[in-house]
């Protein structure tokens, strides 16, 4: 199975640069460019996407090393000489430098977010690619990744360099950099086109489609304000969990009746919206039905051996009655994104923030970072809320921390007012759309004393259950829909990690049976509160020594995945049922 990088933003000129690359550690950080310019001064080779951590990459090296190098000589069609040509790069972790035929094009700091650097002047037939890359794994976003020589617990082994795909696109000297689409139930569609330069003869021309037919259109002047387009629909067809249906877009930009750039993208009518204490898919109550997903493969760490790997998760997902998936401390690469909009699996988009104390100066990076992701993910109907932080319990007491996060989420309500925001997953929240609850405590007790915990809070006899400091000192509860956005971790007696880690869980169960049952009698409980409108299991597969997922590390299943639905589909009817008393 293929897919191009970004399927909701294709090229039809292009050239994916992954494979073997030439490698080298710089361990003394001794090497310069004009040395690292010359293949013959390589002493490995490296599978690229794939860090040098992991064994996919085929240097397989869990040591600290915190300067590396890239090399590639590729050739380019001649098609590429004659119109302007972007280098992009999916994700490298955590800053680089790049250059092309001993010109430095550019550099980038962020482990997670992508970007280009247009190389027009220096490309040629024949071309040699060097990256530097230097990840100290110090105070940065690092999400999971252990900054201890030996990963333990829920962190893991680390990540360095490129782990998502780098590839070339041609366009004109007139492109589009960027396209947003903002969705209406009713069927118009606001498009946003950000260009890299205004002409006054450009044109844009925009198509959408379902299916083969066309239903809306648009030409006219690039403007710098949002088109809007109404559909042609005979029948409203929403995207949603059950019918996740999808409309193409192609769009065209045209330059004194020459066609200089084309993207082909999709998007899905849906609304997500927050409001008295709920939350609303297409005008509907919305149960939140989710398991964490770490985007974690023993193989390739942050890369799966195969887009298949993406796939077969979500199917679980979907096989076990869940809705969604929390992505957890990892933006997910958007080809998971994309199965996820293709199969109707809600999608919580969180950025890994571990790692990264909350001052000013890192913040500055943090939102440059951070803003790229959201930029890059706006258009995907899955993803249905953004978590640019999680469990901040530092910010509990600390106001200039606190004012930290509530900047983070303003900019990014800024950036899409169309999705609610979770400030900081779990714990101290300050300013957020969702309250969502990590409960690690509560929930290794009976459904019953679950359940009466929350009685005692709704008469006022203790504070709202949770694991750590729920509410900041500056955050008031205003009502705002609730989720248990994490609970559970259980493992099973006497399992064994596939990877040399010591095994680590939140609770261990005697074996799949009690696990199946524990899981039940939790969620039937959450669904007789009704102020709780969703939860999220931890997790849906085992990491490393974490042995807490429904499936093992090699994703093989250690529950029935038919007994997780069953309660899941019980816990919605009893959820739907209190929902509407």
């Amino acid at each position: 199975m293929k897919l191009y990088p970004r399927p909701d933003f294709e090229r039809f000129d292009s050239l994916i640069l992954d494979g073997y690359w030439k490698f080298q550690f710089d361990d003394y950080e001794q090497y310069t460019i004009e040395e690292m310019s010359d293949p013959s001064a390589y002493e490995k080779k490296i599978l690229v996407p794939y860090p040098y951590q992991s064994r996919k990459s085929g240097i397989h090296d869990e040591t600290f090393h915190d300067v590396v190098w890239y090399l590639n000589e590729f050739i380019v069609p001649k098609g590429f000489l004659e119109k302007r040509t972007l280098l992009k790069f999916g994700a490298v972790d955590y800053y680089s430098e790049v250059w092309l035929n001993d010109v430095k094009i550019g550099s980038h700091k962020g482990g997670y977010d992508p970007f280009y650097f247009d190389v027009t002047n220096v490309l040629k037939e024949k071309n040699v690619l060097v990256v530097r890359v230097v990840d100290k794994h110090g105070d940065q976003p690092r999400g999971k990744q252990d900054s201890n020589p030996h990963p333990r617990g829920c962190r893991y082994m680390r990540v360095t360099g490129i782990w998502q795909p780098v590839w070339l696109e041609k366009v004109g000297d007139l492109y589009i950099e960027n396209i947003r689409v903002y969705p209406r139930l009713s069927g118009e569609i606001e498009i946003g086109i950000e260009m890299n330069d205004v002409k006054p003869d450009a044109r844009i021309f925009i198509d959408a489609y379902f299916y083969e037919g066309e239903v809306g259109s648009y030409s006219g002047p690039i403007e710098t304000k949002n088109l809007n387009i109404k559909l042609n629909l005979d029948e409203i067809h929403a995207w949603d969990t059950e019918d996740p249906d999808i409309y193409s877009l192609m769009v065209r930009v045209e330059n004194k009746e020459e066609v200089e750039d084309t993207v082909k993208s999709y998007f899905g009518l849906r609304e997500i919206k927050v409001s008295d204490g709920k939350i609303f898919l297409n005008g509907e109550p919305l149960y939140f039905q989710a398991v964490l997903e770490q985007g974690y493969y023993p193989d390739g760490i942050y890369t799966p051996n195969t887009l298949e790997d993406f796939l077969n998760d979500l199917n679980a997902v979907k096989e076990m009655g869940f809705n969604g998936v929390r992505a957890h401390q990892k933006p997910p690469d958007p080809r998971y994104l994309y199965f996820a909009d293709r199969l109707g699996v809600l999608v919580w988009d969180e950025m890994g923030d571990w790692g990264m104390t909350l001052t000013d100066e890192n913040i500055k990076d943090f939102l440059v970072q951070w803003k790229n992701i959201v930029i890059r993910d706006f258009n995907h109907p899955s993803i249905v809320a953004w978590v640019p932080f999680n469990e901040r319990d530092d910010a509990y007491n600390d106001p200039q921390k606190q004012k930290l996060l509530a900047l983070v989420y303003e900019e990014t309500k800024k950036l899409d007012p169309t999705r609610p925001i979770v400030d900081t997953s779990g714990y101290s929240h300050v300013k957020t759309d969702i309250l969502d609850i990590h409960d690690y405590k509560d929930t290794r007790l009976t459904g019953r004393r679950f359940k009466k915990l929350w009685d005692e809070y709704k008469a006022g006899k203790r504070e709202m259950p949770a694991s750590g400091h729920l509410m900041s000192t500056a955050f008031e509860y205003q009502k705002q829909p609730i989720i248990i956005s994490e609970f559970g971790g259980w493992g099973i007696e006497g399992q064994e990690p596939i990877v040399k880690r010591p095994e680590w869980a939140y609770m261990l169960l005697s074996d799949k049976f009690d696990l199946e049952r524990k899981y039940r009698d939790i969620v039937l409980a959450m669904a007789d509160v009704p102020e709780i409108v969703g939860y999220c299991y931890t997790q849906l597969y085992d990491v490393e020594g974490e042995l807490n997922g429904f499936l093992t590390y090699d994703r093989k299943w250690k529950v029935d995945p038919s007994k997780i639905k069953e309660a899941n589909i019980e816990a919605y009817k009893r959820w739907l049922k209190n929902e509407k008393k």
